[in-house]
């Protein structure tokens, strides 16, 4: 007879995942998507292992907009590999795919100075191989194959500032139609070479350093990086600051280690004009990983802690899903004025903006280009944040730029405005064997860029074996 238990779950829908358990990344399972006491699991069922269950959301009412908010797929202008095994193992990329790349990595070297405790590409000092400039080349034709006109391309490693010629790299790239260039550093040469700095500044508008930072206390440094960091960071932003080079900062964040210092990194990182706003992506489980027990943390966990945060304005209405990978990506716009506090200190005023605009206007685009040529879009922010006429009075005027950052409009951004106006919260996670997701891996927007391939980042991390063209992850 039909019996009902409160004890089991709710299914939601199908996917198929890895087993997290035997690590076996040759095959798929069949896995449940399942909620149960407002959280959202993965529910695997492994010929070998048997069932597991894996915690992929805290807010079932979070999960669910993610969904109201996916749009229409902006593909790949041309598809690189055919469909021979399914996704992900024509990942290069294949037309299954649902994204372009809205994120083109460029990793430059396997060199790298610091041998982090956590490092999605196991990079440390003695790998060298520094890619050659025809090396270079050769990964701006392939991404421009699959995007004519990249919003985003980020030079990353290793430590892409051990390159020898980095500063040529940048050049060259900087020249190409990319909207948008990003250094991804540790800050160690920025700290210490003031020449290499007034490099970057001549790089000009539409440059940005991605720069790690993952704490304000030595101890959860020494942690996540093997060493203390914090007097580089300080010296970094110093550096940044005086040069008003556009910055971001990037907090990994380890479950029961630094989640407590959110609202600690957001208050600090309201004192420096140079900063843009951070990115806050949940550990992952690839390549150098020393860390033991329940060390990972959700996007909605993440996001639970910034709109609970009483020192920042940003609410639940605020931090809305990215609509090109809604499940992985969580957004937050606001415009920025700086000020200064009771201590007479520099200190940036926000204002959010995100969650007074309209879904419809924000899903009901195709591509990202059509963002800055909708005039009705530019006109509802503008109205939108003039309604605070203490901050839209000052800051709103003339035309908006003809720019656009990862996927989202810099809506705030008029003419005779920099970037010191415009302040962001982003929480990225990405895939790994654990949370593997084979229908929301197809929606990935950020891709490693190869001589011949591009791969989605998190398949890429994880070692798949792809069907056409071994991979070789380092390159010889």
């Amino acid at each position: 007879m039909a019996y009902y238990s409160d004890q089991y779950d709710l299914f939601l829908s199908s996917t198929q995942s890895f087993c997290h358990q035997c690590n076996n990344l040759n095959k798929l399972i069949d896995t449940h998507i399942v909620t149960k006491d407002n959280e959202v699991f993965l529910r695997k069922f492994c010929p070998k292992c048997g069932e597991s269950m894996v915690k992929i959301s805290t807010d079932l009412d979070y999960y669910k907009k993610c969904d109201e908010y996916l749009k229409a797929p902006d593909l790949p202008e041309k598809a690189l590999t055919k469909v021979l095994k399914g996704c992900p193992f024509d990942c290069g990329v294949c037309p299954q795919h649902q994204n372009h790349p809205c994120l083109a990595l460029f990793n430059i070297t396997d060199e790298c100075n610091m041998k982090c405790n956590i490092c999605y590409y196991s990079a440390e000092p003695g790998l060298g191989n520094h890619r050659s400039m025809e090396d270079i080349e050769k990964m701006l034709a392939t991404l421009l194959e699959t995007e004519s006109e990249p919003d985003l391309i980020q030079v990353t490693g290793g430590e892409p500032t051990t390159h020898p010629q980095i500063v040529e790299i940048l050049q060259y790239l900087k020249k190409s139609p990319v909207r948008h260039l990003m250094l991804n550093t540790n800050g160690i040469k920025i700290s210490q070479d003031e020449s290499f700095v007034k490099e970057l500044k001549r790089l000009g508008g539409g440059f940005e350093v991605y720069l790690q930072f993952d704490s304000l206390t030595p101890k959860v440094l020494k942690d996540l990086r093997a060493k203390d960091m914090s007097e580089v960071r300080l010296k970094t932003l110093e550096m940044l600051e005086k040069y008003s080079i556009s910055t971001t900062l990037v907090v990994v964040v380890k479950k029961g280690l630094n989640e407590h210092e959110i609202p600690d990194i957001i208050e600090f990182s309201r004192r420096y004009r140079c900063v843009r706003g951070i990115v806050f992506q949940p550990i992952e489980e690839v390549g150098r990983i020393n860390a033991e027990g329940d060390f990972k943390i959700t996007l909605s966990e993440i996001r639970q802690i910034i709109i609970d945060d009483e020192k920042n304005p940003f609410t639940s209405e605020d931090m809305i899903p990215l609509p090109c990978d809604p499940h992985k990506i969580s957004v937050g716009y606001a415009a920025k004025s700086m000020c200064q506090d009771e201590k007479g200190e520099a200190f940036a005023t926000i204002k959010p903006v995100t969650g007074q605009l309209p879904k419809e206007l924000i899903t009901n685009h195709r591509g990202t280009v059509t963002f800055e040529r909708d005039r009705e879009f530019v006109k509802t922010v503008i109205e939108t944040v003039s309604l605070d006429t203490a901050m839209g009075e000052s800051i709103m005027s003339e035309k908006i730029k003809q720019k656009l950052f990862c996927c989202w409009p810099d809506f705030l951004a008029p003419a005779d405005m920099g970037y010191e106006n415009v302040y962001r919260l982003v929480i990225s996670e990405f895939s790994d064997v654990v949370n593997f997701d084979a229908v929301n891996i197809k929606r990935e927007c950020n891709f490693m860029i190869e001589p011949e391939r591009i791969i989605p980042f998190s398949t890429y991390n994880m070692g798949i074996e792809f069907s056409q063209t071994k991979i070789k992850k380092f390159w010889v």
